[in-house]
């Protein structure tokens, strides 16, 4: 009862996705002076990718779910 390859490489990539997404060099781009919305740019930057990743793992669960269930006898 193994999820299908593609899917598997895709649960790879949101993992890699999140690691890129928090690393220093690239936090650093978003540590500037302004402001969204009465917030500073960086914490709009982390809860968004937070947000956006909740998502994406929610769908990527959701199609993992319909695989294992539809394999079973």
């Amino acid at each position: 009862m193994t999820p299908p390859r593609r899917l598997t490489e895709r649960a790879f990539v949101l993992v890699l996705a999140a690691f890129f997404a928090w690393i220093p060099p690239l936090v650093g781009v978003f540590s500037l002076d302004g402001q969204i919305f009465g917030l500073p740019i960086l914490f709009v930057y982390f809860f968004a990718g937070w947000a956006v990743l909740i998502a994406l793992c929610a769908i990527l669960t959701r199609s993992l779910r319909k695989v294992a269930q539809s394999e079973r006898p």
